[in-house]
């Protein structure tokens, strides 16, 4: 039975350790509160997780200021804390923090444990690192000969491995063919299936993740991965270890792997694929403090190594930016209210606008230097970026002094320098004098100049300018009327000089205004040279001297005058030197580009680890949109707007310093996390659905950020259409900018605000639980595992409602522990919008017609029901398609389940059972008819 105040913990992490205070925390006298996601149901972007706690301070403990505090010294601004309940059913804590010690929790070897045939394993687990090696499970044991299969991630990918013979040399090994992308301790359900003999003379390997071991759907990992002839599992007399390896750690290769680093929640081995339960362990059935327990299989599991029994949740995990002090009157007591946040208040914290994606990922990859020339009006020459010398001028006679931050590469990019139409001018950039290596680079990035300009770029390299050491220079005129490029060398010598020329190349077409970036590479011990163009090599050659690494660098502006071509301003900036070959061609001009059609979580995972910030993101790959060009902004708007445009969240970490994004891929075809029935008393006040138009959009517009003219997508018919009402609701039109690779992705984007906005239900935006309640505590468990994003399902509700089960998404939660009250209520969003078709899906994998309606009229008690479609695709019909049946249809309110249909034209007549959702009614003839569960096109 729950208790007020509920059974607390929290922690401060100084002297390089957490350390417990829990005994300071006044959860007495005034609740602990967190919150966290989403604060309402039309907010776009999470604030900084929150938390309120008073510390008791009366011998100036957390007075950061006070010499004489026994914490002087060790907090302060910024001091890490987490806080959380002891309460609920435990689970195995196997390895953390890169742990290699064996951990694990085992059953002994039971003839009960052999799978032959097909097999199906589930595991119920999270890990702290979901792209580094680790076991998960296995039936290994070396020393009596005696190996079945092992279950691991092997570079971030699910593996199974098994042996046919027992025996390590008859290893067989398949790998999922996509990455398993969580977010750093998220808890996931993984799936194995092995089809021993899949009829076409192979064995088939699946992968998958759900929520429970218990799922009936499964998100398939990537392809199913096939392999020649059908094969077997050998039954021996190992034991079954779920975590870690005690005798067996090997990976297919050989090398040793360490346990699960993260925790274990459920083990189901079946025999067969969704075949007979064998073995099905719960950790929840287990027993604080005890080393042994008994699953629902009968069999007997045990606590193994350094694997610990723990019921401990992180609620909150962040930091304290302020210790104010406050005291009563009488001066006799003294607390302390901190109010932790998570890391994401530091990061909007400051108003400076990041730098362009050019300058950060040259800042990030260590050139040897950096001229970004984006040096301010008033200059007199080019700062170096990494504190090198700075740019000298250059040039003959003619020499006119450039704009300094006169010029534009791109929108996105800083004010560069500018040379003005028709003048002359050039930059001299003196390099580190650094014995790196033969092979180097030139990168310059430039912008406009016409037909009547020319660039000359001239790199000298260290030799001594002797007879016995000459300098030696390679030369490229690029000249625009001619569109060509001239490569040339030139070797100097104290009393001597000779020069050769190596070729001209044309069809340049860099001298437009668009954004353009030649590299010149020297490579092969200094004797190839290659010119790269946006990205693609353009020319190469020989050197028929050595040329050693660059001394100086000259990059020169000349003005022609030929008839009929034409001149202007050019843009010329970022004039960087690298050794080695670290930055590619490819990789500088997808930078100069910024980044465009990079995947939004690959974004957010960029932009966190170039700023110094833990981020991790859930949703694979393949379903994560393609952003457009990455903009000059601050660092967690642009998190904020790969989010954005990937649909999903991005907010704190729960339980660690680090921020996550779950990706809108993660929100489709959830199973619910927690059901609640309302009939049973477990909804708290106040409930109070909504049934308005506050997020009604039936008109939508989206623009992609440097894109053509906007997409558009409206609703033209239907209840919640444009039409005037009774026919629709009128025009709720919106406008919306968004970034994007593409211009079709924004008809995608129009497509999907359009159906999240035309949803047509009874919204409920708050639900709060009373923890202290019994009948919630006993759900405990699931309550606690929700997150942002989680799926929850309403039943049995009161009948001005409607009849059906409700699902809402949660976005965000407040909860409150204290010693009247322990509360949580979640923010919520429809869930049902986020159904989608799975081909091949008994519960997904229904269409509907493009439009239905009854043929005539039908009574109360009719099982008959003639119906005609209008759209372009009839309804299945029974003799045809069997399998299909039965399935639900809804009309009028009433659910009807079809048994059987007839007839193989637009006219066919359903036999039904009536009233599967307690509604029971006649229904006139031309009214719509469709499937009681639709399902849409995902983004």
């Amino acid at each position: 039975m729950p208790s007020l105040p509920p059974p607390v913990w929290a922690e401060l992490h100084h002297g390089g350790a957490w350390n417990d205070i829990t005994g300071d925390v006044r959860v007495t006298t005034s609740p602990v509160t967190v919150t966290r996601g989403l604060s309402s149901e039309s907010a776009s972007e999470a604030e900084p997780t929150s938390c309120t706690c008073d510390l008791d301070s009366r011998d100036d403990r957390y007075a950061p200021r006070n010499p004489m505090s026994p914490l002087w010294g060790e907090i302060g601004r910024n001091t890490p804390f987490r806080w959380g309940y002891d309460v609920g059913g435990p689970w195995a804590r196997i390895q953390k923090d890169g742990g290699s010690a064996y951990a694990a929790l085992s059953v002994a070897s039971d003839p009960g444990l052999d799978v032959t045939g097909d097999f199906d394993l589930r595991i119920d687990v999270s890990s702290d690192y979901w792209w580094l090696y680790q076991m998960l499970a296995l039936r290994a044991v070396p020393s009596t000969n005696s190996h079945d299969w092992a279950f691991q991630i092997i570079n971030g990918r699910l593996t199974f491995m098994w042996f046919p013979a027992g025996t390590w040399a008859s290893r067989v090994y398949r790998q999922a063919t996509e990455l398993v992308k969580a977010y750093a301790g998220q808890r996931l359900a993984l799936r194995v299936t092995l089809d021993a003999d899949n009829g076409a003379g192979g064995h088939e390997v699946r992968f998958y993740t759900g929520r429970t071991v218990d799922d009936e759907e499964w998100n398939l990992i990537g392809d199913p991965v096939t392999g020649a002839g059908a094969t077997s599992l050998y039954t021996g007399n190992a034991y079954m270890e779920l975590g870690g390896g005690l005798e067996f750690r090997g990976d297919p290769n050989g090398s040793s792997l360490p346990p699960l680093q993260g925790r274990a929640y459920a083990l189901q081995l079946r025999d067969g694929i969704n075949g007979t339960v064998k073995v099905d362990m719960k950790t929840s059935s287990a027993t604080l403090g005890e080393d042994t327990f008994v699953d629902a299989t009968g069999f007997t599991w045990r606590r193994r190594g350094s694997a610990v029994l723990t019921n401990r949740h992180v609620r909150m995990s962040g930091e304290v930016p302020a210790w104010p002090p406050t005291r009563d009157l009488s001066g006799n007591d003294n607390y302390v209210s901190i109010e932790p946040s998570g890391i994401t208040r530091r990061m909007n914290a400051g108003t400076k606008p990041q730098d362009s994606a050019l300058r950060r990922y040259i800042q990030a990859m260590g050139p040897v230097d950096c001229w970004p020339l984006t040096d301010g009006v008033d200059s007199k020459a080019g700062k170096s970026l990494l504190g090198g010398r700075d740019t000298t001028p250059s040039g003959s006679a003619l020499y006119v002094p450039p704009t300094w931050a006169g010029g534009t590469l791109a929108d996105w990019v800083e004010p560069v320098l500018a040379v003005k139409a028709g003048e002359i001018s050039g930059v001299m950039a003196h390099t580190p004098r650094r014995a790196l290596g033969d092979n180097w680079h030139v990168d310059l990035f430039m912008s406009g100049g016409g037909g009547n300009s020319t660039v000359v770029i001239q790199v000298w390299d260290v030799g001594a300018g002797t007879d016995a050491q000459n300098q030696v220079s390679i030369q490229l005129g690029l000249t625009g009327y001619l569109d060509r490029l001239s490569v040339s060398r030139l070797s100097e010598g104290s009393d001597s000089s000779s020069q050769a020329f190596f070729g001209n190349w044309d069809g340049l077409g860099i001298w437009d205004d668009r954004p353009h970036h030649l590299r010149l590479s020297v490579t092969g011990t200094g004797r190839v040279w290659t010119v790269y163009i946006d990205g693609k090599e353009f020319a190469f050659g020989g050197i028929d001297v050595t040329l050693r690494p660059p001394s100086r660098i000259r990059v020169g502006y000349g003005a022609l005058s030929v008839s009929g071509e034409s001149s202007t301003d050019r843009s010329l900036g970022y004039l960087t030197y690298w050794m080695g070959d670290a930055v590619s061609e490819v990789d500088m001009w997808t930078a100069y580009m910024g980044f465009q059609g990079e995947r939004a979580g690959d974004r957010i995972e960029r932009l966190a680890d170039e700023a110094g910030y833990p981020v991790t993101v859930a949703g694979e790959l393949v379903y994560q949109q393609r952003m457009g060009i990455q903009d000059q902004a601050r660092i967690l708007e642009l998190l904020n707007e790969a989010s954005r445009t990937n649909f999903g969240h991005l907010l704190d970490a729960r339980d660690r310093a680090e921020v996550i994004h779950r990706g809108g891929s993660t929100l489709w075809n959830q199973p619910p996390a927690l059901v609640l029935d309302y009939s049973a008393g477990v909804i708290g006040a106040p409930f109070k659905p909504v049934d308005d138009d506050k997020l009604t959009e039936n008109d939508v517009s989206v623009k992609r950020a440097y894109g053509s003219v906007p997409a558009r997508q409206v609703l033209e018919e239907g209840e919640l259409s444009v039409q005037d009402p009774p026919d629709g609701v009128g025009r709720y039109d919106n406008a919306y900018t968004y970034s994007l690779a593409t211009d079709r992705q924004a008809d995608q984007v129009a497509g999907m605000r359009l159906h999240l906005g035309t949803y047509n239900g009874v919204r409920y935006t708050r639900l709060t639980l009373n923890l202290a309640n019994p009948r919630v505590f006993a759900m405990i468990d699931e309550i606690l595992r929700i997150d942002v994003g989680d799926k929850i399902r309403l039943t049995n509700l009161p009948a001005d409602h409607g009849p059906d089960d409700v699902e809402v998404l949660v976005a965000g939660y407040t909860e409150e522990a204290g010693a009247d009250a322990w509360t949580i209520t979640f923010n919520c969003t429809p869930a049902e919008p986020w159904t989608t078709g799975i081909a091949g899906s008994a519960v997904f994998g229904r269409a509907d017609t493009g439009g239905c309606h009854l043929t005539s009229g039908v009574t109360a008690a009719a099982t008959s029901v003639p119906v005609t479609t209008t759209g372009a695709r009839r309804w299945a019909d029974s003799a045809t398609y069997p399998g299909d049946f039965p399935f639900e249809v809804r009309t009028g309110g009433e659910v009807m389940r079809v048994t059987a249909c007839t007839g193989t034209g637009a006219a066919q007549t359903f036999t039904v059972v009536r009233a599967v959702n307690g509604v029971s009614k006649s229904h006139p003839a031309g009214q719509d008819i469709r499937l009681a569960a639709p399902v849409y096109a995902a983004l």
